[in-house]
């Protein structure tokens, strides 16, 4: 997974630029936009204080599709 794609994806969700998301989570600007700007990936450490700004759990990060992160097929039903 491309994890600065996905951050992107995220960001767009909620309006969100990149110097505003590093404000949420407590990451320099200089930071993200360093790894934007050479194309590289984040580190589990800096996904995590993502996360924690988005306030989402760090399995929805990973996520690949929307309806994957707490929907009803893993589920079992009481009989």
């Amino acid at each position: 997974m491309d994890t600065m794609t996905r951050v992107n994806e995220l960001m767009a969700e909620r309006n969100l630029t990149l110097y505003k998301l590093a404000k949420l989570s407590g990451i320099s600007y200089s930071t993200l936009k360093n790894t934007v700007q050479r194309n590289g990936q984040l580190s589990v450490d800096t996904i995590e204080r993502i996360c924690h700004g988005l306030e989402i759990p760090l399995a929805q990060f990973f996520a690949e599709e929307a309806d994957s992160y707490g929907g009803s097929a893993d589920r079992k039903t009481a009989s």
